[in-house]
């Protein structure tokens, strides 16, 4: 008979797949990415989208730099569900309505944590790309999204 011995041994888990890694991120998003320190969720789906990869950040940067008008099909940020509850939970984030679309907020706490973030040079290259979006306005990304329906 074969004895067959497993040894636990720890795993580094990547920060990407933090909780509060990617609290910062949508603080910074809407920071830097949305007006007047709100968001559409569509927006914060978009931008988590394109930092997954070097191509797909290139495109919403020609986008936003207005240098093209269409976007590749595109997906939903996986778990954003439970990065918006953590949120919620901590007081860093509110939700609003604008007309009949719903809108993530960043609250008092959420804008310390993004001052403190600046303040202290953490997280540069993600915030940095970030930045680098700049605003996007909703009809921008509206009219990009216009060529895709569902079949």
């Amino acid at each position: 008979m074969i004895n067959i011995q497993l040894d636990e041994k720890p795993i580094s888990v990547s920060i990407r797949y933090n909780g509060y890694y990617k609290v910062v991120l949508l603080l910074a998003i809407i920071a830097n990415c949305g007006y007047a320190k709100k968001a559409s969720l569509e927006l914060i789906h978009i931008v988590f989208w394109s930092l997954r990869n070097e191509t797909n950040y290139q495109v919403l940067l020609d986008l936003a730099n207005q240098q093209r008008n269409t976007l590749i099909p595109w997906t939903f940020e996986h778990g954003i569900d439970e990065v918006l509850a953590l949120g919620l939970i901590n007081g860093y984030i509110e939700r609003v309505i604008v007309g009949q679309t719903l809108e993530i907020k960043i609250a008092d706490k959420g804008s310390e944590i993004i001052n403190a973030i600046d303040q202290f040079g953490l997280f540069q290259d993600e915030v940095q790309k970030i930045k680098a979006l700049g605003k996007i306005p909703k009809n921008r990304l509206n009219n990009a999204n216009k060529n895709w329906k569902l079949i």
